[in-house]
């Protein structure tokens, strides 16, 4: 049995940019474990997504200025010193090398799980980490839990059932807020619509600043 301090919250993501629906999945962890750190890991080149509309440095920075104000927040840039594709399975194989002694909590959303089975070399993940999977409206429960399953990911029924074992469980957290996408704020910002309820006050005042995502190809 793991313990509690051993936790590690791994929550990865291009961040392109920033916004609240990632900031009420940080809540959401830190609701559910309160001393548990989550380290941030912005994706540097999406093996499944398209090339992010912005700057490696520029969604680190924004993401530095939305979470300034959290507590156990650690923003991981390891993907960018590697060549490639930022396959998640490599990241996860480092972090255990650099940090053998920590049980790792991979945080993803309930879209993202129903095709990680497309990912690189994803029958290794139950292996290496726990799932923290955070649902979202409009996505079938029934659905989820099947794909966490196919995955190879034993699912309990509470956050604290995850230190039963050293990896492979998968523990299903319910989220009641809308969620806008990324694409939804770029075209926002493209049309000069408000931004207030999608994003951080200082994160508007970067991308405006920087002139970020007014191209038609963002």
């Amino acid at each position: 049995m793991t313990t509690s301090s051993s936790l590690e919250f791994l929550y990865g993501g291009t961040f392109d940019p920033v916004h609240y629906g990632h900031l009420a999945i940080i809540d959401g962890l830190r609701t559910l474990a309160p001393d548990t750190p989550i380290r941030i890991i912005p994706c540097a080149v999406p093996a499944l997504k398209g090339k992010p509309s912005t700057l490696f440095e520029q969604r680190v920075e924004m993401l530095e200025l939305a979470t300034e104000n959290f507590k156990q927040i650690i923003i991981d840039q390891r993907e960018v010193d590697r060549e490639g594709a930022s396959y998640t399975l490599d990241t996860l194989v480092t972090l255990k090398k650099d940090y053998p002694d920590k049980q790792f909590v991979l945080v993803m959303g309930a879209d993202t799980v129903a095709s990680i089975q497309q990912w690189y070399q994803w029958q290794k993940l139950s292996q290496i980490c726990h799932l923290l999977i955070f649902n979202r409206p409009g996505i079938s429960n029934e659905a989820v839990e099947q794909a966490t399953k196919d995955a190879d990911f034993r699912l309990v029924e509470s956050f604290n059932a995850l230190t039963t074992m050293k990896a492979g469980n998968a523990y299903f957290q319910i989220m009641k807020e809308k969620i806008h996408s990324s694409t939804q704020i770029k075209q926002s910002v493209r049309n000069k619509l408000t931004l207030d309820s999608m994003l951080p006050e200082s994160v508007i005042e970067y991308i405006c600043q920087n002139h970020l995502y007014m191209s038609e190809k963002s």
